[in-house]
This record gives C-alpha cells, structure tokens and sequence, in this order.
C-alpha cells in the first residue's frame, strides 16, 4: 500500500469466555470477556481486553449501532 492511500479503518470486537459470577447467589450474574481491536485513530489503545455483564456488552453494541453503524 502507498503512502498516499489511506488504510480502511477496522474495529473488531469479540465477545467470549463467560463466566457465572457469585454462583449460588440470588445475585449470580454473567460476565464475558470483550476484547477489541482496531487502528481507528479515533482510539489511542489499538487492542483492550475487559470483562463485563451482559447489560454492559447491550450498552456498548446500541452505541456502536447509533454511533457509526458498525454493527
């Protein structure tokens, strides 16, 4: 690729190993590891990993829908 085009911009984002959290409890939950990776420059980490409930991973996926139509 020459210097003069300019590279498409990639966001990926996996959503994998659950995990019950407080298992047993009336308040046990499902968390998930999210892992992205881009070379937006909209992003000053090019990879991050984090793990979140459920209704984190719904939050985020509604935004990136609103925001740029990436899903």
């Amino acid at each position: 690729m020459s210097e003069n085009q300019e590279q498409e911009e990639v966001i990926t984002v996996r959503v994998q190993d659950p995990r019950v959290q407080n298992e047993g409890s009336w308040n046990s939950y499902v968390d998930y590891k999210i892992f992205l990776h881009t070379n937006s420059k909209a992003f000053t980490a090019k990879t991050s990993c984090v793990r979140r409930r459920y209704r984190e991973f719904v939050w985020l996926r509604k935004q990136l829908q609103r925001n740029a139509g990436l899903v």
